[in-house]
């Protein structure tokens, strides 16, 4: 299915366009329970951005359509096309997981799903040479503390600004050792928005932009962080644990709990410094300290 195919596929069968837009990708329901990704690299907001959605595309053909590498934890991928200068994808279509009634069992699953990714082969296409750590220069350095600086100043007088001190001086030391840990499989954007209830109770993944070889605790700090943000309040050590357990269950292998935690919190710290100041502008005193103080060093 090529891009006029993809238009006379729209014109002809009832549809509704689920988004569109600013990711540059749109993406459609079709009748019969199916989702159309269409990605046209001429409508991306930035040209790069193609190469994440053609390893999206590859991520599928690997691990989507071959039935013999096919993970439970995907969506089910009746089609794949990439171009030179599109991209479409047709899956199946999923319901939205509920946020009410986050336990135990849920996490549970969403980390058995995670755990499940974690532990597959690293396809070739997304094989790189391990690079240097990526230590912070002087000036993006300085960027990041006047970015928070900036937060900060939002709120006079709450915030402590030893944190953001200590941790601007100390960044590339956690950076170094954080660099040192496994690459696993890993999804790159993982959080709540991005994970779909399946038909057997299971958890399905989608939106596989950000796949990338790095570390297991990225992925999992990334997701108890975003829902953090949004209120939703799951302690790191309860994450890791159940990781831990469902990784022993699927591998056989087992996972040093404290050391996923120290790793959890050098992703956090590292993640945190960088980028949040870049949302927080506007935001409450309570979500601001809620990100601020995982920079906190123990």
């Amino acid at each position: 299915m090529n891009g006029a195919e993809v238009k006379e596929y729209l014109a002809t069968h009832k549809t509704r366009q689920i988004r569109g837009g600013k990711s540059g990708a749109e993406v459609w329901e079709m009748e019969g329970g199916y989702v159309l990704k269409h990605v046209r690299r001429e409508t991306l907001p930035q040209p790069e951005v193609f190469a994440c959605y053609r390893n999206e595309a590859y991520f599928y053909r690997f691990f989507g359509q071959a039935a013999e590498r096919r993970l439970p934890c995907l969506p089910e991928v009746l089609e794949v096309q990439v171009s030179r200068d599109e991209i479409v994808i047709l899956m199946k279509k999923y319901g939205e997981l509920s946020r009410e009634g986050t336990d135990t069992e849920l996490l549970r699953k969403i980390m058995r799903a995670l755990a499940q990714i974690h532990s597959q082969e690293i396809p070739d296409f997304l094989r790189r040479e391990r690079n240097r750590p990526g230590y912070l220069d002087r000036e993006r350095t300085g960027d990041c503390l006047e970015g928070w600086r900036s937060v900060l100043s939002e709120h006079p007088g709450v915030f402590d600004e030893r944190i953001l001190l200590e941790t601007a001086a100390k960044i590339n030391d956690i950076i170094e050792w954080h660099h040192g840990e496994k690459q696993v499989l890993c999804h790159g954007d993982f959080h709540w928005d991005n994970l779909l209830a399946g038909e057997q109770g299971n958890i399905v993944v989608c939106d596989w932009q950000g796949v990338n070889a790095g570390g297991a605790s990225g992925d999992i700090s990334f997701f108890v962080s975003r829902l953090g943000a949004d209120g939703i309040s799951v302690e790191a050590e309860q994450a890791a644990e159940l990781y831990s357990q469902e990784r022993f269950l699927i591998t056989g292998d087992r996972i040093s709990r404290e050391e996923m935690i120290r790793h959890m919190k050098a992703a956090n710290v590292i993640t945190t410094f960088q980028f949040w100041h870049e949302y927080l502008h506007g935001s409450s005193c309570e979500r601001v300290r809620g990100i601020y103080e995982k920079m906190r060093l123990e």
